[in-house]
């Protein structure tokens, strides 16, 4: 029998290639949400970064002239994000029960505040840390994140490959009636020459309505809540994949 995992998601393989060959997504956005803070009249301050990951967003907020706090629940991702980022304070540790810094903007991208590897994750998780987000950001502070919503995943499920130089990916993504996603991730990597060795997780993450969003965005008392199509130009969510903006009242 395998021993259990040291860590509930994105393992060494996992983080690598999420690193390697998924990466270009936050690339892709950075522009946008850098345009985003700039127009909130954020031009610099610390931001914390929520499921910092890989550490991309934080290297374009360092390269930006911000500060960056960055709180991630894998020391795998985050061992290659303090290669990427060393100027970035990079913690580990769960979004939902971390101190949170005081901070001029609060992001949370790639569907962060929907994973279930905190056994506390959902509404009322998302509720709270709403609240204690909206405490620690400065008067006029912006919060950006993404979400999963209902009809993520087509009705009978997803199947889809990817590969690179030294790995191989498999995921198979279904939603349940209830909105719970399952993705059932295989994969297969290579390390300088050796055999190849293979890993398998599974990421739950839970759904949550745009409309609920909102009212839960105002309970925790953030002023000028929109609902985004996309970060930015050139970036657009798909179905089922909803982004919000909210601030602090000054």
């Amino acid at each position: 029998m395998l021993p259990p995992p040291e860590q509930p998601g994105y393992g060494r393989d996992v983080a690598h290639i999420h690193d390697a060959g998924f990466g270009d997504f936050a690339r892709a956005i950075a522009p946008g949400l850098l345009r985003r803070l700039h127009a909130a009249g954020i031009g610099e301050g610390v931001v914390l970064d929520l499921g910092c990951g890989s550490g991309i967003w934080a290297a374009e907020l360092i390269d930006a002239g911000y500060g960056v706090v960055g709180i991630d629940l894998s020391e795998d991702l985050l061992a290659i994000a303090r290669e990427r980022a060393p100027a970035a304070d990079l913690r580990h540790g769960s979004i939902y029960d971390m101190e949170l810094p005081a901070c001029v903007a609060v992001t949370a991208l790639g569907e962060i505040m929907s994973y279930r590897f905190d056994a506390q994750a959902g509404r009322a998780a998302a509720r709270g840390l709403l609240r204690r987000v909206r405490d620690v950001l400065r008067p006029g502070g912006l919060l950006l994140f993404d979400i999963v919503a209902p009809g993520r995943e087509p009705p009978d499920g997803r199947r889809t490959f990817a590969e690179g130089d030294d790995w191989v990916l498999t995921l198979e993504a279904a939603q349940s009636p209830d909105g719970v996603l399952t993705r059932r991730i295989t994969t297969f990597r290579r390390e300088d020459g050796a055999l190849w060795r293979r890993s398998d997780e599974e990421h739950v993450l839970w759904t949550w309505e745009p409309a609920d969003v909102h009212i839960d965005l105002a309970d925790a008392g953030f002023t000028e809540t929109r609902t985004l199509r996309g970060y930015g130009p050139g970036h657009k969510f798909p179905h089922g994949w909803a982004g919000f903006s909210a601030r602090r009242p000054v």
